[in-house]
C-alpha cells in the first residue's frame, strides 16, 4: 500500500463501511475472509485505536510515558524521557504531575507520546483526532509530519488528512475500494466530478404539440 517509505494513507468512506475491521485485519486481530494478509519482514506497527488504552492515573507522566526506562528509543537514537516529554509539549513541571490530574487534552496528549515512543514504522491511528485539544492535534500533525516510517489513517477529519495525507483510500460503497495520490480535497473533487459523470441525465421536456 506504502508506496515510499513516508506515506501518509488516509482511509475514508462511510460508518460501517469496514474501515476498522480493515485495520483489524492489518494487525492480525481478525482472519481475512479471503486471501491473507503479507506483512513485511522489517514491518513494525504502532497502533492506537478508538478505543484508548487504559491510563494509570496514580502514575506521573514521566512515569507513563517512561515504563521505567530513562531513555526512549526513537529510529534516530536515544532521547532522555524528559526530553521526550519537552517534545510532546510537555514542560517540565508536567513530568512529575500525576496522570489522574490532567485534563482531557493532556491524558490524549499522553497516550500520543506512549504510542510514539515504541518506535515501529507504520503507525496505524483509528480516529486519532477524536477528543483532541488544539494543542494535541498540532502535535499530532508535527508526529505524522516527521515520523521517519508510513502512516495509515483512519479519520473523518477532512481538514486533518488536508494537512496529512499523501495518498486516499476510499470505500466507494459495492465493495468497492480505491486509492488516489493527493490529500482529502483532491480526493473529493475527482469523487465529485465521476459522480456527476454517471449520474443520470434528467429527461428531456416533450417538445411543444
Amino acid at each position: 500500500m506504502c508506496s515510499s517509505d513516508l506515506d501518509r494513507i488516509g482511509v475514508v468512506g462511510p460508518n460501517g463501511a469496514g474501515k476498522t475491521t480493515l485495520v483489524r485485519t492489518l494487525l492480525g486481530e481478525l482472519p481475512p475472509d479471503e486471501g491473507e494478509v503479507v506483512v513485511g519482514l522489517n514491518t513494525r506497527f504502532s497502533y492506537l485505536g478508538q478505543t484508548r488504552a487504559a491510563l494509570r492515573d496514580d502514575k506521573t507522566v514521566l512515569e507513563e510515558v517512561s515504563d521505567g526506562n530513562d531513555h526512549v528509543f526513537l529510529d534516530d537514537g536515544a532521547v532522555h524521557v524528559r526530553t521526550f516529554l519537552r517534545m510532546m509539549l510537555f514542560d517540565d513541571r508536567f513530568a512529575d504531575t500525576p496522570v489522574g490530574a490532567l485534563s482531557g487534552g493532556e491524558r490524549n496528549r499522553v497516550q500520543l507520546a506512549r504510542l510514539l515512543r515504541r518506535g515501529g514504522n507504520l503507525l496505524v491511528l483509528d480516529e486519532p483526532t477524536n477528543d483532541l485539544d488544539l494543542v494535541t492535534l498540532g502535535v499530532l500533525e508535527e508526529a505524522l509530519a516527521t515520523f521517519p516510517g508510513c502512516a495509515l489513517v483512519v479519520s473523518h477529519d477532512r481538514w486533518f488528512l488536508d494537512k496529512t495525507a499523501t495518498g486516499i483510500l476510499a470505500f466507494e460503497g459495492d465493495g468497492r475500494v480505491g486509492f488516489y495520490e493527493g490529500d482529502w480535497s483532491a480526493w473529493h473533487a475527482r469523487h465529485v466530478a465521476a459522480t456527476a459523470a454517471t449520474a443520470p441525465k434528467p429527461a428531456a421536456p416533450p417538445a411543444p404539440s
